[in-house]
């Protein structure tokens, strides 16, 4: 279990009696029977508590019980040291050695009390930076964490800083702790920027430290040359989606120079639905290339490219004719969503309407791609009115299936009521 975990469940366990009463009568006389309860499962989170409120006065004895305590006092020593704050700026020596400590929570919270500590614990820079190595995620997340906090004093761990970009396991924390050390990480960023693995990232950084300087270097806008790491970012799975999605809307925004990049995504299950939803934003201009893979091998593939065209909506309607042949494909999934693109077109759509009556008087056909036939005959109108009131009335008394003649009934209804009555559609 980790420390930070452990820190958690035990600080909810932590009830008894001389958790909570700790706080309500302690005494500095008292701070050596609290240090030693910081090795008892049941009091140590309310021992802790109270020994932080000592401050300043109980940061010796923590820091003794750090450096030769047993159990686990040593980590809840450090821990405590963290809640005390900067107060406990005496202790930032042996929090440092601390870090070399063969125990895992240990060197954890050591890592995370020089943090709380802050700008305070300036002293502790070169070995949070070497912490940046350890072998504990835990560790190496909280020494990222703390050099931000240390701030401008952790410049000499911007190189470092700058490498666990590519770690996606500490990205995100290496980026704040960037942007928290300030501006003397500008030109080492400026210097990273061919580096395609991190672009990204250092362009976030850059942005928030100096925007002016991102602007020089022209990534306040949207390039070419960020090509290559917008494919990376959309394509890893590690990050949020919220930055893949970011990702997919660049690329998309360069137009033709992005669209190779997105439908190359489209072979990746998990991307593929993000990639499609930014061909809303590219148009028409990626017609040639999506048209050409609506004959692509893999099924999954020729979906995501029949759900692009209907993000693309209207300005796509040149591909209507390589749409209504899929009408009749042998899988019902991309018939089904033949139908909602051509539904997406509008009154482009217009030459599948025969295609479209077809599917709505198939019987063997699912009920929700006939009734998305239907709505599509509808957002035709108006010019396409006779033949689509012809086409609901004669939906509307199929007796095979209710759900289709229903919703005929309905939309016969609405558009021609005096066409519906006298052909005696109620």
């Amino acid at each position: 279990m980790s420390f930070l975990f452990r820190v958690i469940v035990l600080a909810l366990l932590s009830t008894s009696s001389l958790a909570t009463g700790a706080l309500a009568d302690s005494k500095p006389d008292q701070i050596p029977k609290m240090i030693k309860s910081l090795d008892d499962v049941n009091v140590r989170y309310g021992a802790s508590l109270a020994l932080t409120k000592f401050s300043t006065k109980a940061v010796p004895a923590l820091r003794k019980s750090l450096m030769t305590g047993t159990g686990d006092v040593p980590v809840w020593s450090a821990y405590t040291l963290g809640q005390i704050g900067p107060a406990a700026q005496s202790a930032v020596d042996d929090l440092r050695k601390a870090l070399t400590s063969s125990d895992d929570a240990l060197r954890t919270a050591a890592a995370q009390a020089l943090g709380k500590i802050g700008p305070s614990a300036s002293a502790a820079v070169d070995s949070l930076t070497n912490a940046l190595s350890d072998k504990q995620e835990s560790v190496r997340s909280q020494a990222v964490i703390a050099l931000g906090k240390v701030g401008p004093a952790a410049n000499k761990a911007i190189p470092k800083l700058i490498e666990r970009l590519s770690d996606s396991q500490l990205r995100t924390q290496a980026r704040t702790a960037l942007t928290q050390i300030g501006p003397a990480v500008v030109d080492p960023l400026l210097n990273s920027l061919d580096e395609d693995k991190i672009r990204y990232d250092v362009s976030v950084v850059l942005l928030q430290v100096n925007p002016q300087a991102a602007q020089q270097a022209g990534i306040d806008k949207v390039s070419t040359a960020d090509v290559s790491t917008l494919r990376l970012v959309l394509n890893d799975l590690t990050r949020d989606q919220t930055e893949r999605s970011d990702a997919a809307s660049a690329l998309a925004s360069l137009g033709k120079e992005g669209v190779p990049a997105l439908v190359a995504a489209f072979e990746e299950p998990q991307v593929a639905s993000t990639a499609a939803k930014a061909f809303a934003q590219v148009g028409p201009v990626a017609l040639p290339n999506l048209i050409e893979l609506l004959t692509h091998e893999n099924i999954d593939v020729r979906l995501t490219v029949i759900d692009a065209l209907g993000h693309i909506g209207p300005a796509a309607g040149a591909a209507v004719k390589q749409l209504i042949p899929l009408l009749e494909d042998n899988d019902r999934d991309i018939r089904y969503h033949a139908v909602r693109t051509l539904h997406a077109f509008g009154k482009k759509a217009e030459p599948a309407i025969p295609a479209l009556i077809g599917v709505i008087n198939n019987n063997s056909e699912s009920e929700p791609t006939r009734q998305w036939s239907i709505k599509t005959l509808v957002v035709t109108l108006p010019e396409t009115h006779d033949v689509v009131v012809k086409a609901l009335i004669a939906a509307s008394k199929d007796k095979s299936n209710y759900g289709v003649s229903q919703l005929a009934r309905q939309l016969v209804r609405e558009i021609d009521i005096e066409a519906a009555e006298a052909s005696g559609v109620k």
